[in-house]
């Protein structure tokens, strides 16, 4: 994968240097789609560089905004996310706490709670 990623960065120099780009590769990849389909590809299947992306994007309170929205957009995604916190008992502390700080949340919750508790009282043999 190094490689292929060295391979791709070394075209995306030379297609840089052979246009007359060379000062600024990066805006030429910023024009030219096929180029960023050839380094998206690249990094995507790079575990390192696109974990190094990630972190590049949340470090940024604009980006990680973005980054949050497409991913609790993505069904799947939401739902693996949820799938962890549900088996994590101190996110789902965290959780409860955030919500209850919040006076309708916070309604909502004790509604739950009551049903939950109404609905173990009418399980019992």
């Amino acid at each position: 994968m190094a490689r292929k990623l060295a391979l791709v960065i070394l075209i995306a120099f030379s297609a840089a240097a052979l246009s007359g780009c060379a000062g600024d590769p990066v805006k030429m990849m910023m024009s030219n789609p096929e180029m960023q389909t050839k380094i998206l590809a690249a990094v995507t299947g790079n575990a390192e560089m696109s974990g190094k992306v990630v972190d590049q994007l949340l470090g940024n309170e604009e980006m990680r905004t973005m980054l949050l929205d497409k991913v609790m957009a993505n069904g799947e995604a939401a739902q693996t996310i949820i799938g962890r916190i549900a088996k994590d008992q101190t996110m789902i502390d965290g959780i409860l706490n955030m919500a209850a700080q919040d006076d309708a949340m916070r309604e909502h919750l004790m509604t739950l709670f009551k049903g939950m508790q109404m609905a173990k009282g009418a399980h019992k043999p």
